[in-house]
């Protein structure tokens, strides 16, 4: 019976602390005592000791090979998918398996049912343990090649008159390239703020604990795997995790992200959509459809509202007065922006409202923005496009005026102002009168 006791306890050691060097010798231990055993039942003389030696040294390289492996090998993402590195410490098996069941399940269960690109990288125990500050965290990121990593403890304490209480802690670090350290730095602590760090509750609430706080998990994943996405430019990726997140939250699930803060995002992300399918045209109808969703999401959407004044004026084809309109309405939702004077310029001078569209003018003259070379390569290419189809030589104007006010291009603006003068009509006086203005100025200055 002594001896039943001592072999149980070099079982215990080597099962839960197999990682320490005291485990590994525990199993090795225990290896030889079993096989020596085996080796008892066995007819005196049929099998040599020499082959009992033999097959014990290959089964302790085996458990040896077994430990190194289980010791540092780290659990890794596969190449076309995101990876969340879950490392969370627990301090008895009891309540291992109550976090596998309770918590890893639901949690796996629910990136799938929301399709998300993520491989679960659960570490072991005992590399969980090592992992107290976020410079611990970047070193899993880096082994695991993940891109998320949610750490924290589970703890039972004793919380008379109540009884056993969990203290479940969870935090959460995010690596996402290519996107700038500063945007970096705050994703990391929106996706801090979606773990709220400490849960406390007790023993026989633990399975609606456990799934509450694998939700909470899955959710901060999905919402920030989206603003990351944006950030880098994958527009797609954002509007399909967030509208899945949106969708559960409009059906009743609670989550720590309100719905118009979401809906202001998915607005954002269409915005950007439509951005970007305005130069780069796909199948007809999407351009105005992710307009369409933006503004459905956000009605007060400053991007959404200048491109939808595009499709309204719609290359000449539509009404420009209602692109006007929309203009307007933009400039009141600017906040600080001037964008929109670009707009509004350029259907005054196609309305042929000039007074209006030179006071525009002087008013560009006095703003100025980050990325306003965009603005001006984009207004340019437009007017360009519409005088290959319509007789507007105001509108070479207007490019002469863009091209040396904004861009310092004298060169094109000479052109732009000589063709002006060469289709100008008797309504354009004041323009012409500019235009020669502007002539004379250039002439002087390159000399010709």
């Amino acid at each position: 019976m002594k001896d039943n006791g001592i072999i149980e306890k070099i079982y215990d050691i080597a099962t839960s602390h197999f990682h320490k060097w005291y485990g590994l010798l525990s199993a090795l231990l225990l290896e030889a005592i079993v096989l020596l055993f085996v080796y008892g039942l066995v007819p005196k003389g049929e099998v040599p000791f020499g082959w009992y030696v033999m097959g014990m040294s290959v089964v302790a390289i085996i458990i040896l090979a077994g430990w190194a492996f289980y010791v540092w090998h780290y659990p890794k993402r596969s190449k076309d998918r995101l990876g969340v590195a879950i490392a969370v410490q627990i301090e008895n098996s009891e309540d291992a398996k109550f976090f596998k069941k309770d918590f890893l399940t639901p949690f796996k269960s629910k990136i799938h049912e929301l399709d998300l690109p993520f491989d679960v990288l659960v570490l072991r125990n005992h590399q969980s343990e090592t992992i107290e500050t976020i410079e611990d965290a970047r070193h899993v990121l880096k082994k695991t090649r993940a891109h998320f990593c949610i750490w924290g403890s589970i703890k039972k304490r004793s919380g008379a008159p109540a009884g056993e209480k969990y203290l479940f802690s969870l935090r959460g670090i995010v690596i996402h390239r290519p996107i700038q350290e500063v945007q970096k730095v705050l994703l990391r602590k929106e996706f801090d703020a979606l773990l709220p760090n400490t849960v406390i509750f007790e023993e026989n609430l633990e399975f609606q604990a456990f799934e509450f706080r694998a939700n909470q998990a899955v959710t901060a994943l999905d919402y920030i795997t989206g603003r990351a996405a944006l950030l880098s430019g994958d527009f797609n990726t954002a509007i399909r995790l967030h509208e899945s997140l949106l969708k559960a939250i409009e059906s009743g699930q609670s989550f720590p992200i309100s719905e118009d803060a979401l809906k202001k995002l998915l607005s954002l992300e269409y915005d950007q959509k439509a951005g970007f399918e305005f130069f780069n045209p796909p199948a007809a109808g999407t351009y105005q459809e992710s307009i369409r969703k933006s503004l459905q999401y956000d009605q007060n959407n400053y991007g959404a509202l200048l491109k939808r004044a595009i499709v309204e004026f719609n290359n000449g084809n539509g009404d420009a007065r209602i692109a006007m309109n929309t203009i307007k309405e933009a400039k009141n939702h600017a906040g600080g922006g001037y964008h929109w004077l670009y707009s509004k310029a350029f259907l005054h001078f196609w309305l042929e409202e000039y007074n209006d569209a030179l006071q525009c003018c002087e008013k560009l003259k006095e703003k100025s923005y980050g990325g306003e070379e965009i603005t001006v390569a984009e207004v340019i290419l437009f007017n360009e496009n519409l005088l290959k189809t319509y007789d507007k030589p105001q509108l070479y104007y207007w490019l002469g005026f863009v091209s040396i006010v904004k861009n310092k291009n004298l060169s094109i603006a000479d052109k732009y102002f000589q063709q002006f003068l060469e289709h100008a009509n008797d309504s354009t006086k004041d323009l012409k009168t500019r235009a020669e203005s502007y002539l004379s100025s250039i002439k002087k200055e390159i000399g010709y």
